[in-house]
């Protein structure tokens, strides 16, 4: 089965959240609070995209993280490949949009001979170009104002309940 791990699950949830939020910055606490998200598990995560720069990290009493780009430029790739790395239908066929010493597509002994090799690239392309084509701002569709009514969930004892 092609799923999404729950680390891009939760890094959606954050970057929807951010995307959402009226004065655009929330820290990772507000975040995992909202959503009942690992804190631990979060906050390593939003250091992922801040290093890919799909956020920034803003200090101060009133700090947490914001968006860098708006949401219809954040695709759906751009996420995928900040949390998880390149992207891969099959582990034979690597993810041209990263530096080839950055992908971890294995060469297989089959690949000069294999019957599907060329099926399998064309449904990986199709595959890329139909995440690419998704974007943050297509993620949150109307549900924006609606986002912002979430209460924080009580914390006891560092764990969110």
């Amino acid at each position: 089965m092609l799923s999404l791990t729950r680390k891009t699950h939760y890094a959606l949830i954050a970057l929807t959240h951010l995307a959402s939020e009226p004065t655009g910055c929330s820290s990772a606490r507000q975040i995992a609070a909202v959503y009942r998200l690992p804190l631990p598990l979060l906050m390593n995560l939003l250091k992922q995209l801040t290093q890919q720069e799909l956020v920034r990290s803003v200090r101060g009493p009133r700090g947490g993280y914001t968006l860098t780009l708006p949401p219809d430029k954040i695709r759906l790739t751009d996420v995928v490949r900040a949390v998880e790395g390149p992207i891969h239908v099959t582990q034979c066929v690597p993810d041209q949009a990263v530096n080839p010493e950055d992908d971890d597509a294995d060469s297989c002994v089959r690949m000069a001979s294999c019957p599907i090799r060329a099926s399998l690239e064309m449904v990986h392309n199709k595959m890329i170009r139909y995440l690419d084509s998704i974007t943050l701002a297509d993620m949150i569709g109307e549900r924006k104002a609606s986002c912002s009514g979430h209460q924080p969930l009580e914390e006891s004892h560092g764990v969110i309940s």
